[in-house]
């Protein structure tokens, strides 16, 4: 097997640092997409939104004026 020669093994006091910064490197990566996730997650909510009528009962309503018109 190959041996792994991560760049911040290369010394005691680098190591330390190099571990700390890439793990708040990864975690604020994490919570930007979470962020992101969840506007991007709100935007299409919105646009659904938009494209539904207001009254969720007017297609309901129509079809029974239809209905009644047959009848």
């Amino acid at each position: 097997m190959s041996e792994k020669n991560d760049w911040w093994m290369r010394d005691e006091k680098m190591s330390l640092r190099g571990w700390v910064t890439t793990h708040m490197l990864r975690g604020a990566g994490a919570a930007a997409m979470l962020f992101f996730g969840i506007i991007l997650f709100i935007v299409i909510l919105r646009m659904i939104a938009g494209i539904l009528p207001e009254n969720p009962y007017a297609s309901l309503e129509l079809g029974q004026e239809v209905l009644r018109t047959f009848t």
